[in-house]
């Protein structure tokens, strides 16, 4: 793979596989580092420490949709005006980006360690449950800025042409993580704060890589300051990222309600099924954002300089992948599901068996589940998050929260875990809607033109 990205020149296809490969494999990269620390936990904590991560899990997925918000929708922005040749502009959008996530990480930290016991009440634990949240969430937010910062950097340096060092700050990152949750979780017995530590130290050693790219000025951007930001460009950042922060925060809000139906309705150890199956399933829908995001630059940058053709292709090639990622997830989720929840528990055969059945029925619509991610993105980078805001709302929360209240009366014991299935499949009509309508308009603003 060529480590030069030529947006202007090169064929389509090419250049999708040189961001595909490297946004697939940090995804998926990503999607491990969460997978390895509940293998850790699992094993070395218990039972307690799954739960307690399952239920922290929504406060750090907001926290990562603010910082998505921001860094994508900033992006974004800011390859459309790349494509236009106004690389003043494009810099002036990254600094601004930048700014807005420290100010408002800075007041997010603070409110965090003020209210950290009612953060966790609010989640509904109690007992060493909540004693192994807070020591949880303790460690984790000291380490914030980084893991948010890094989200930030990452959507700007791949958008930068730069999409490798992106992958190599993940895998670096990850490699970390796992020697140091073996170190701190087994020889040193630090339990679920060591968890923590490793997770926390392993993304300040991805900002810091990811920094290199503007230090050594490996593309247009640099790490500079000159002034000149306004509120309407703000204004703009948070209404062109808003799809990223509905589909993170829709996560959270569908998180909790998921937790309490489990726990009221069913048992703890379904709690910790639905972590592990939540898990599992955020591997899969990594990597179609993945995809979604070999897509954005090329996406943006040729909607910027008005050439729709390259536009269409680009679209078609991320809904193939997308389908094809999706039949071969329903594959081994039918083949080895039982194998893959086993590495997440040990000697609990009760588990092994009501997750495994959960997570066939949860990656059932794998399919769907990519076709919707990658419309949205779709949408987001052709500056309408209107539709990709209403896709990821649906997909993420309204059409779960339905599936919940009523799947349950249908198949009272496994229909709980039909919901997400439900959601997606509802889903896709309006994604294809969506897409059907914007080809239209696309194609008669062409016919226009040409006969103009």
């Amino acid at each position: 793979m060529s480590s030069k990205i030529d947006l202007d020149n090169a064929p389509i296809r090419s250049t999708f596989f040189q961001y595909l490969l490297p946004s697939v494999f940090a995804m998926t990269i990503k999607a491990l580092f969460i997978i390895v620390d509940l293998m850790f936990v699992g094993q070395g904590v218990g039972v307690a420490g799954l739960g307690a991560i399952s239920l922290t899990v929504p406060f750090f997925v907001v926290s990562a949709a603010l910082a998505l918000m921001i860094g994508l929708g900033g992006a974004t922005i800011m390859s459309v005006q790349f494509g236009k040749g106004n690389i003043e502009e494009g810099q002036r959008v990254f600094e601004q980006s930048v700014l807005f996530f420290l100010g408002l990480a800075s007041v997010l930290i603070a409110m965090s360690f003020y209210w950290l016991d009612e953060i966790v009440a609010l989640m509904g634990a109690t007992g060493d449950l909540a004693q192994a949240s807070i020591d949880y969430l303790s460690v984790m937010l000291v380490f914030f800025l980084f893991q948010g910062g890094q989200f930030i950097l990452a959507g700007f340096v791949r958008n930068d042409t730069n999409p490798g060092l992106a992958m190599k700050a993940i895998m670096s990152g990850f490699m970390l993580n796992i020697v140091l949750d073996y170190i701190f979780i087994f020889p040193l017995g630090w339990g679920i704060k060591g968890a923590a530590l490793a997770t926390g130290l392993s993304q300040l050693l991805i900002f810091v890589l990811l920094l290199t790219h503007f230090i050594q000025g490996k593309g247009k951007l640099r790490l500079t300051f000159s002034g000149g930001y306004s509120v309407k460009t703000g204004v703009e950042i948070i209404r062109i990222g808003s799809p990223n922060f509905f589909i993170e925060s829709t996560a959270a809000v569908t998180a909790v309600f998921f937790n309490y139906i489990l726990l009221t309705r069913y048992s703890a150890l379904h709690v910790t099924a639905y972590s592990i199956i939540m898990n599992v399933g955020l591997v899969v829908m990594l990597v179609f954002s993945g995809i979604g995001q070999a897509c954005q630059p090329i996406i943006s940058y040729n909607f910027g300089g008005g050439k729709m053709e390259k536009v269409r292709e680009t679209l078609y090639l991320g809904l193939r992948y997308a389908v094809v990622v999706g039949v071969v997830a329903i594959a081994i989720s039918l083949a080895g599901a039982e194998y893959i929840v086993s590495m997440f528990t040990d000697n609990n055969p009760e588990l092994v068996e009501l997750a495994s059945i959960a997570l066939k029925i949860y990656l059932a619509g794998s399919v769907f589940m990519g076709v919707n991610i990658v419309v949205a993105t779709f949408f987001q980078s052709v500056e309408s998050p209107a539709i990709a805001t209403v896709i990821s709302i649906s997909r993420g929360l309204l059409f779960v929260l339905v599936g919940l209240v009523v799947l349950p009366m249908m198949f009272p014991v496994d229909g709980v875990w039909g919901s997400v299935l439900l959601a997606e499949v509802i889903t896709l009509g309006i994604s294809l809607i969506g897409i059907i309508q914007f080809l239209k308009r696309d194609n008669l603003k062409a016919s226009g033109l040409a006969r103009n």
